[in-house]
């Protein structure tokens, strides 16, 4: 089966529709005030994407009416929670055919205790300062580990880029991928030639 493909930090329209057109399976907004690369909801709910690709959604330690906000006016089809309790939950009454996916580095994930069933777990690197596009990589032996020990479908993320990726699902056979500095100019602007080759990368591993 292909490999997953995100592509991560999607600041502006024209990045959206110029990504969209080398057809990753979902594009990712940050929803972290904090963040280089956050885009209200309110303006990304202005942006259409074609059929096929899911928008998601990234948040630091939300409160519940935050998503439920940022999903209906961001209309999206995933919520990505970073930083959140072991306690965290989440009504899903509430957010009907919206997926929740939880970020985590492979060593927190060894030992998480959470009763909330998630969609998808995405295994990224750590900064105490900020949250992804880093350009770090995770441990990738840690990764592999879960991948196999675990049922739940896993993505990988944390400093991958197109000449690494390849490598990178061989290695650790994640079931999707993410990335967000690793194909840029700069934080909030995507290189269109790296994001061609990330994802024809992706393809063909």
């Amino acid at each position: 089966m292909a490999v997953f493909v995100k592509i991560c930090g999607i600041c502006s329209r024209s990045d959206l529709e110029q990504v969209s057109a080398f057809q990753p399976d979902a594009l990712g907004f940050i929803q972290w005030p904090k963040s280089k690369r956050y885009v209200d909801p309110e303006t990304v709910g202005q942006w259409n994407t074609p059929a096929g690709i899911r928008r998601v959604g990234v948040f630091v330690d939300p409160v519940e009416s935050e998503l439920a906000h940022a999903a209906q006016y961001g209309r999206f089809d995933v919520l990505q929670v970073h930083r959140v309790s072991s306690g965290w939950t989440l009504d899903r009454d509430l957010f009907q055919g919206v997926e929740v996916w939880r970020a985590l580095n492979p060593s927190e994930l060894y030992f998480d205790e959470s009763r909330f069933e998630y969609d998808r777990y995405l295994l990224d690197s750590y900064d105490p300062k900020t949250v992804g596009g880093t350009g770090q990589v995770c441990d990738w032996d840690k990764a592999q580990a879960l991948i196999k020990a675990l049922k739940t479908p896993i993505l990988l993320a944390g400093g991958l880029a197109p000449d690494n990726v390849a490598a990178a699902i061989k290695h650790v056979q994640p079931w999707g991928i993410d990335v967000s500095s690793g194909v840029e100019i700069e934080p909030g602007v995507k290189d269109m030639n790296k994001v061609e080759a990330f994802i024809s990368t992706c393809r063909e591993s």
